[in-house]
């Protein structure tokens, strides 16, 4: 397995190119438009930053920790997180991945979400996702140390199957 380096806590790659990677590993190229339903792009974009300035891997207990740093760590409305969730896209992917695999991935996950959380509070101040692009072109490194982002010192394992990655359930016959 290739190490992703938006991983690596000290990475300095810029976000821009963290957020590539990260689509490049899960088969998504450059473009999040391409597989989801027009109305979640914007939020697919915020929720690919959050997961590349997080450190959090795009399987399925990296996705929780990933909902769990925008829940703390951003300035993201909570009604965007419900929006997203209640959308009929999101509840097809929640649906295949299974409700037993979920809440045994949430509550095998209670340590890190328990530590991520304590991280998320003892930031700085909170990442303002709403205005992720304008640090498109900032380096990790730098953007974590501002916010004072504090990330396990040896990165998170795996991409692998993506967990509830809206991208990965159209296709472009159902688009």
């Amino acid at each position: 397995m290739n190490h992703l380096k938006y991983l690596d806590p000290v990475s300095t790659q810029t976000l821009r190119q963290g957020i590539a990677e990260l689509r490049a590993a899960e088969g998504a190229d450059h473009d999040a438009a391409e597989n989801v339903a027009p109305e979640l792009v914007e939020d697919i974009g915020v929720h690919d930053a959050v997961h590349v300035l997080f450190a959090c891997p795009t399987n399925l207990a990296g996705e929780i920790l990933a909902h769990v740093w925008g829940i703390f760590g951003t300035t993201m409305p909570l009604s965007d997180v419900r929006r997203v969730n209640r959308h009929e896209d999101h509840r097809s992917v929640l649906a295949d991945i299974g409700h037993g695999r979920l809440v045994g991935t949430w509550i095998a996950s209670i340590p890190q979400i328990t530590v991520t959380i304590y991280r998320a509070v003892r930031m700085r101040h909170q990442w303002p996702a709403s205005d992720f692009s304008s640090f498109l072109d900032r380096r990790l490194c730098d953007i974590r140390r501002e916010f004072d982002i504090r990330l396990p010192k040896s990165p998170p394992r795996g991409h692998g199957k993506p967990g509830a990655a809206l991208r990965t359930i159209r296709t472009p016959e159902s688009v």
